[in-house]
């Protein structure tokens, strides 16, 4: 016997329900209603379709328009109105980006329907040009944000960059606190816990700058006289002395002039390219330097003409 299925409960039973359902005692009061002669057809999609492609422009447009009054002048030349359109759209690379797409997924599997069973459906018309705008603006969302993230990597490559000369420069002006103080440059840079630290500020500098190199500097002629014994005393020729990290130097009276940090960069590790370098508070690239310096030592030395 075929199976029955109930229209109130939706249990299967097999055979009529004359007696009723034996789930929920529901019985039959007539024979099944006809199917009208006529079905009017549905404009459920074509409204789906077109409202999705409303949504998408709005959101992009409306965006743009918060953007424009976000700059300092209001102009609708096509230079601004790019810029404010990259804004806006890198605004929404989380949001109406990934909607689009799958609206646009939607709405195609929508009018693919309507395209198989057309006398069922009304707005044709209206559901192409809102499948067309939704397609349109996914896509120009999706270019306006691929054209932006160059620059938005160079932008973090600044910013980064900043990071790291703050630590330089907070770096320095330690050490020139240190110096205005005790009339010399640290011999070590644990030495700038003899400093006054009221905020913590130097303790959260040394953890920062522990894995670096620390090297003073002192000119032989800047000896103070008074702090240097007549059989120490050593002649002024340009040279220099280095010290590795104790105090001996300084109680011997020798006074550091001059200093250079090294920091280890990106990949924490000390020697690499990427290397973090400060002499005098001036911050330097010492790779690139030693790189410029070995190619023109390697280069042929040009012969000059002799003299008549």
């Amino acid at each position: 016997m075929p199976l029955t299925i109930c229209p109130c409960c939706g249990v299967s039973s097999e055979g009529g329900f004359g007696d009723g359902c034996a789930s929920c005692g529901a019985r039959a009061v007539g024979p099944p209603l006809a199917r009208p002669e006529r079905v009017l057809p549905g404009y459920g999609h074509a409204l789906a379709i077109s409202a999705a492609g409303l949504l998408m422009a709005c959101a992009l447009t409306g965006s743009t328009a918060d953007s424009m009054l976000q700059f300092d002048e209001l102009a609708l030349d096509p230079k601004t109105l790019l810029r404010a359109a990259e804004t806006a759209a890198w605004r929404l690379k989380w949001t109406a980006l990934p909607a689009g797409f799958a609206l646009s997924a939607l709405c195609a599997w929508l009018y693919t329907r309507m395209r198989r069973e057309p006398s069922r459906f009304v707005g044709h018309a209206q559901a192409r040009a809102g499948l067309a705008l939704t397609f349109v603006f996914a896509l120009l969302l999706s270019a306006l944000v691929g054209v932006t993230i160059p620059e938005r990597l160079r932008m973090r490559e600044l910013a980064r960059r900043s990071a790291e000369n703050a630590v330089l420069y907070e770096t320095d002006l330690a050490l020139m606190r240190y110096r205005k103080h005790f009339g010399t440059y640290p011999s070590a840079l644990t030495d700038l816990r003899r400093l006054e630290d009221p905020d913590g500020s130097i303790a959260r500098l040394l953890s920062i700058v522990a894995p670096g190199e620390y090297k003073p500097e002192a000119d032989v002629a800047s000896l103070a006289a008074s702090r240097t014994k007549p059989r120490t005393r050593r002649r002024a020729g340009g040279l220099t002395a280095r010290a590795a990290g104790s105090d001996d130097s300084t109680d011997a009276g020798l006074s550091f002039t001059n200093y250079a940090l090294a920091l280890p960069g990106r990949d924490k590790v000390l020697g690499t390219d990427d290397d973090l370098y400060i002499r005098d508070g001036l911050i330097l690239d010492e790779a690139a330097v030693a790189r410029l310096g070995a190619r023109v030592a390697a280069s042929p030395t040009p012969a000059r003409p002799r003299a008549h």
